[in-house]
């Protein structure tokens, strides 16, 4: 007899269902989240030798428990959270011990239908916890830039911004407070606090930042990568980690629908729908990979055949569209760089009078 396991984790307690090949529920309960006991209470009531799959959804603690059980002999399965939850919104009600049941009957049908999510290495996961962190940190700084400047505007005091240095930011907005001490406006007490803190995250942020980039100048992969235009070290580490191991692609095509930025469809009959970017997958990579192609197309001065491929694109249907195709057509490029083992192939493609004199819209 097969039987299959679903585990609907939580922070504190894991609820668990076993059901045999036929789809029958042999044992549910409850563990608490953490290997040992979740594999005490599967070994309490089934022999970990006839246990074919043991499935759980995509989540934040799945990494860890999925590699721990894996240690202790259970047959993994990692399943995608989004694929997951529209199988269990077949359930009327939702609760913890109708999605373990539900897990378990998903992971018992397997095959194709299946839809299984690689676990990163662990030097792949700490890489994207640097990362996330980073990212996090610019969020911040940005939101202090536009709250400290938010905060002068009603008052006529406006900060010049742009793409400048914290030093120079921090020197713009104490000229400001100066104006405002001279008209009389009482806000520096209110300021200067924020101030202080955009500083100090600004340090930590030059932190985080020369660490990314000294993994990614260890790294031989990434430093290929970084060979085509417009991929600096946040970015070919990010897709690095993000992608693990290229050869699990069948198609390099493939990782364009990977990362979201391939379009949505909707077809039923005589209707056929594309809409915009599906935009799933992992969100900071595609946030980076668009970042990189905009540099591509707008600050990149050496001509090559994928700038002059998404030129014309912006040219007939705008740079929204064209930076979002040259940030997919570029990630299939660094898969292929990847695989390959090859630098960057540029082409001397002359810039055309009408694309290089194009300004974004």
């Amino acid at each position: 007899m097969e039987y299959y396991i679903g585990l609907d984790v939580s922070q504190r307690q894991t609820a668990i269902c076993i059901v045999n090949g036929k789809g029958t529920r042999v044992a549910e309960g409850k563990a608490l989240t953490e290997p040992p006991g979740i594999y005490a209470w599967i070994t309490k009531h089934v022999d970990p030798k006839v246990i074919t799959k043991v499935g759980l959804e995509a989540g934040a603690m799945s990494a860890w428990l999925y590699t721990e059980l894996s240690k202790l002999g259970l047959p993994m399965l990692c399943l995608e959270a989004y694929q997951a939850a529209e199988f269990l919104k077949a359930q009327r009600n939702k609760t913890d011990r109708n999605d373990a049941r539900g897990l378990a009957q998903m992971v018992r049908m397997g095959g194709d239908f299946i839809k299984p999510v690689i676990i990163r290495s662990q030097c792949s996961q700490e890489a994207r916890a640097l990362l996330t962190m980073r990212q996090f940190l610019v969020h911040q700084k940005v939101g202090l830039e536009n709250n400290i400047t938010g905060t002068l505007k009603p008052f006529g005091l406006i900060t010049a911004r742009g793409n400048i240095s914290t030093k120079v930011f921090r020197e713009r907005v104490l000229a400001t407070l100066d104006r405002a001490d001279e008209r009389g406006i009482l806000v520096r007490e209110t300021v200067m606090p924020s101030l202080d803190l955009y500083d100090t995250l600004c340090k930590q942020l030059a932190v985080l930042s020369k660490k990314v980039e000294g993994i990614a100048k260890s790294d031989p992969v990434c430093r290929r990568l970084m060979t085509a235009p417009g991929v600096g070290p946040i970015v070919a580490l990010s897709f690095v980690t993000a992608v693990d191991n290229p050869k699990r692609f069948a198609d390099t095509n493939d990782i364009g629908a990977y990362f979201g930025l391939t379009p949505r469809q909707y077809q039923s009959g005589e209707i056929d729908i594309r809409g915009s970017t599906s935009r799933r997958g992992d969100v900071m990579t595609r946030y980076h990979l668009v970042q990189a192609a905009t540099v591509l197309l707008f600050n990149t001065k050496k001509w090559c055949a994928l700038k002059a491929w998404g030129m014309k694109i912006a040219k007939r249907h705008g740079f929204s569209k064209a930076r979002i195709a040259v940030a997919r057509k570029l990630a299939i490029i660094l898969c292929k760089m990847w695989l390959r083992e090859e630098d960057f192939c540029w082409t001397n493609i002359p810039a055309s009078p009408v694309l290089a004199g194009a300004t974004p819209a």
